[in-house]
């Protein structure tokens, strides 16, 4: 069996329409202990639905993409189905292009990748899921927050499961705190941090980017699963990862910050 990360990442807010898949039967989804708690967030959000207003406070869109959002709730038990991977269109999504990797990345990424949602908990990116629209941050129910819903349940599978060594979490704040990596044992736990050097020994933290770039260095890591998947081989891989958009790995800058290694990917300035 070829070794595999552990790469943790978020939804995006970009969503494919339709889908061929019959409508959402709960118990085909990955990790069902989390049913019980899926089922109360779909009743939250369809009722949620009903209200316009309560709605547009709660989901943070208004107009047409309110409409379609409360639409989208309102069906989530009756509406077609389609793999989590092909549901998921945001910019980290496009980049991977999971259609355009080799048969054997797709099977890595299959195993290694899991994606934590504010309505699921996490699923896998095979999972059958309709479209939707909550955020993990929202409040739709016991004026709890889905991360705070979901952290004790997300936490304890992934520490009951995960065989993994080396855990990529590429998770935004908002979904970071559905989980509590202390608790989970690996060996090491990288983040990612995109800078570019604006000259004078200036250096401004890259949020536009950030999303394609990380979806270039998922699609680096399930290509090289073996280097990936080891705490002493990663950082040697990454010295090989050069994106088009010019960042480079420094691993001078490393740093560890609350129990992960933050590894820093660095534009220079041109």
């Amino acid at each position: 069996m070829v070794p595999h990360p552990l790469i943790l990442l978020p939804p995006s807010e970009g969503k494919a329409s339709g889908g061929e898949g019959l409508p959402l039967d709960l118990e085909s989804l990955s990790f069902g202990e989390f049913n019980k708690s899926r089922a109360l967030l779909i009743k939250s959000i369809e009722q949620l639905s009903r209200k316009p207003k309560a709605a547009h406070k709660t989901l943070g869109v208004k107009g047409v993409a309110l409409d379609k959002a409360r639409t989208d709730n309102a069906d989530v038990m009756s509406s077609p189905t389609q793999p989590a991977i092909e549901r998921y269109t945001g910019v980290m999504y496009e980049a991977i292009d999971y259609q355009s990797l080799d048969d054997a990345a797709k099977r890595i990424f299959s195993k290694s990748t899991l994606i934590m949602s504010g309505l699921f908990g996490m699923v896998r990116p095979f999972d059958l899921i309709p479209t939707y629209k909550l955020k993990m941050g929202a409040k739709v129910r016991l004026n709890k927050s889905c991360s705070t819903i979901w952290k004790p349940l997300i936490t304890k599978s992934l520490a009951q499961s995960t065989e993994a060594d080396v855990i990529w979490d590429l998770l935004p704040n908002e979904h970071s705190a559905a989980w509590d990596p202390a608790k989970v044992a690996c060996d090491v736990r990288f983040t990612v941090k995109f800078l570019e050097d604006q000259g004078g020994g200036q250096l401004r933290t890259v949020s536009h980017w950030s999303k394609l770039l990380k979806g270039a260095l998922i699609r680096y890591l399930v290509t090289n699963p073996v280097e990936a998947s080891s705490a002493s081989s990663a950082l040697e891989l990454l010295a090989d990862f050069n994106h088009l958009e010019g960042y480079e790995f420094r691993p001078k800058m490393t740093t560890e910050i609350d129990g992960a290694t933050e590894l820093i990917f660095l534009k220079p300035n041109s």
